[in-house]
C-alpha cells in the first residue's frame, strides 16, 4: 500500500469508542460503546483495516481498498490521528 497524495498526514486508529474484535474466519466487528452502532467486515475489508491499523497506507489505485477506507473514515470507525503510538 502507498500513500496517495490526497491522504491527511498521521496514522489511522480507531474512531473514539469503538471496540474491534476480529472474528475467527477472517473478518471483523467494530462495536460503538455509546450509541451500541454494530457494523461487521467481511475478511477483505477486515483485512484492510487491519493493514491501515498496522500503518500501512491505503492504495490509490485500488478501488476495494479506496471504497473501504472511505467508508470507514465517513462512518468514524477509523479516524486519523497525529498523535505519536
Amino acid at each position: 500500500m502507498t500513500a496517495p497524495a490526497s491522504h491527511p498526514p498521521g496514522r489511522f486508529v480507531l474512531g473514539p469508542g469503538v471496540r474491534l474484535t476480529w472474528l475467527p474466519f477472517g473478518g471483523a466487528v467494530l462495536l460503538n460503546e455509546k450509541t451500541l452502532a454494530l457494523a461487521e467486515c467481511v475478511e477483505e475489508d477486515a483485512a484492510v483495516m487491519g493493514r491501515l491499523l498496522a500503518g500501512e497506507r491505503p492504495d490509490p489505485g485500488d478501488p476495494d481498498v479506496r471504497r473501504v477506507v472511505r467508508d470507514l473514515l465517513t462512518s468514524q470507525w477509523l479516524v486519523v490521528t497525529d498523535e505519536a503510538k
